[in-house]
């Protein structure tokens, strides 16, 4: 797997609640599963989400699973349309970065993904990703970020 194939961003996605939300990564990160398997995948997101809300920054969250439901390990970056708001605790979400992980992955898939989330510890970093307001701008810092992997 490139780092070409583990980034896919989706902007000004029109989604309006956090169950569209879920169904669209989804469908997105497993084109090719069959609606059962998609079904699965939302489900694993929301039992997740029973631990706590994945709010990893202002406006941003971090949803994510390993599901042997999962085709192709992906980190999915979606900005809606309009700010979401994300059941009764998290309103104003202006980005979401989902994580599908592929039960038993290589080792270098799951290092890319490591460094990826390290870099989310940079508050400049995902500030930029969260007020960039242009689409071949935010394509650019991640394809910038992906150069470094």
């Amino acid at each position: 797997m490139n780092a070409d194939s583990l980034f896919h961003i989706y902007f000004n996605c029109d989604v309006e609640t956090k169950e569209q939300t879920y169904a669209f990564l989804s469908e997105a990160g497993c084109p090719r599963a069959a609606a059962g398997q998609q079904k699965e995948i939302i489900q694993q997101l929301e039992e997740r989400e029973k631990a706590g809300i994945p709010l990893i920054a202002e406006h941003v969250l971090l949803p994510h699973i390993e599901s042997e439901h999962v085709e192709e390990s992906s980190i999915l970056l979606l900005s809606p349309a309009e700010p979401l708001r994300w059941g009764e605790t998290a309103e104003d979400i202006r980005l979401v970065i989902a994580i599908l992980l592929r039960k038993h992955e290589e080792e270098a898939v799951k290092q890319k993904i490591a460094r990826f989330t390290r870099s989310l510890a940079d508050d400049a970093f995902v500030d930029e990703l969260v007020t960039t307001e242009n689409e071949a701008d935010f394509h650019q810092k991640i394809r910038t970020f992906q150069e470094e992997l």
